[in-house]
């Protein structure tokens, strides 16, 4: 009864900004420089305060939560994001059990991530034609 209708999906966003009880909670994604910048943390803000971070785990899915004061009680934060595509998460936040976000969320700095895929492609093709060149090289001998 108290709860209010989820928030239809949009297009991806660099920043998540729902109210809840009169309160601004602030969602965004960043790259953060784990495994080559190939993960990405979603940090949840309340009114300014980070209240929960993912931390840029490895897993291509899954859910965080925590717990936070606020107004003298306590709150339980949960958030579960689902497999990127360009950069771009969906997700869900929910607070106390109830749905406050149903979107999409793209990281800010996603171009880092890409730099340093596309810098690895080019090595590899570089290795690759050398060796390959080699092989033909020492099969033509």
């Amino acid at each position: 009864m108290n709860e209010p209708p989820p928030i239809l999906p949009v297009a991806p966003h660099d920043t998540g900004i729902v109210k809840w009880h009169g309160n601004t909670v602030h969602v965004e994604a960043r790259q953060v420089p784990r495994y080559l910048l190939t993960t990405t943390s979603i940090d949840v803000y309340l009114d300014g305060q980070c209240i929960l971070q993912t931390g840029g785990r490895l897993n291509p899915t899954g859910s965080c939560v925590t717990t936070f004061n606020h107004g003298g009680s306590a709150h339980e934060a949960e958030l579960s994001w689902g497999m990127a595509l360009w950069y771009s998460f969906p997700y869900q936040l929910r607070i106390d059990g109830i749905p406050i976000a149903i979107s999409q969320i793209r990281a800010r700095n996603w171009y880092w991530g890409f730099m340093v895929a596309s810098l690895i492609g080019i090595v590899f093709g570089v290795i690759l034609f050398f060796l390959f060149k080699q092989i033909r090289r020492s099969i033509s001998l």
